[in-house]
């Protein structure tokens, strides 16, 4: 008989091998882990967002400094409005990716979400598995109160988050949101 997950060789009678039921029974723990000890998103902020995308600003005043010499009104509106445009919407995926993104820290697990038109990522990570939390901010960052937060497992290769872990970014009051992992997971930062 073989094992119906793995395909290793059963000694015994059965369906699936000690291995894949250790497995199985660790993954049914972390379903039963339900209690929520911290849970924070990513913010949106219209100052900060404008900020991020001051580029636009100098090419929008460059344009209308082009207009006005020329002195064609109606490019000059033209520009306006695609400049308008182009922020709004620029804003409007912004905000709609902030409200999409959540990580939720329960007793054993930390769960990151994601799900933004057909895109739904959920990467969950065991605390046993946990390498690294750590946190940064830009300069930007700085002046608005947020930051990014990332969660390496073991086996991740670091700045990958990709892979095995996940990073978090626009995190609002991220000192105290980090102070606050490390409580929750009892992670001792060197």
């Amino acid at each position: 008989m073989k094992c119906r997950i793995c395909g290793a060789k059963l000694k015994k009678e059965g369906d699936i091998c000690a291995n894949c039921y250790k497995t199985y029974q660790e993954e049914e723990d972390l379903k039963k882990d339900i209690n929520e000890q911290l849970k924070f998103s990513r913010k949106y902020s219209i100052p900060y967002e404008i900020a991020k995308y001051a580029w636009i600003f100098i090419v929008f005043i460059m344009s209308s400094v082009v207009c006005i010499t020329t002195g064609s009104i109606l490019e000059e509106l033209l520009v306006i409005l695609i400049f308008a445009v182009i922020i709004g919407f620029l804003l409007f995926i912004d905000k709609r990716i902030a409200k999409a993104t959540k990580v939720v820290f329960y007793e054993k697990r930390v769960v990151y979400t994601f799900k933004f038109l057909f895109i739904n990522i959920e990467k969950i990570v065991k605390y046993s598995d946990l390498k690294d939390v750590t946190y940064y901010q830009t300069f930007r960052q700085k002046k608005f109160g947020f930051g990014d937060i990332c969660v390496y497992a073991r086996g991740a290769i670091p700045g990958a988050t990709l892979l095995n872990g996940f990073q978090i970014k626009n995190v609002e009051n991220v000192k105290e949101i980090f102070e606050a992992i490390g409580q929750v997971i009892n992670f001792v930062n060197n």
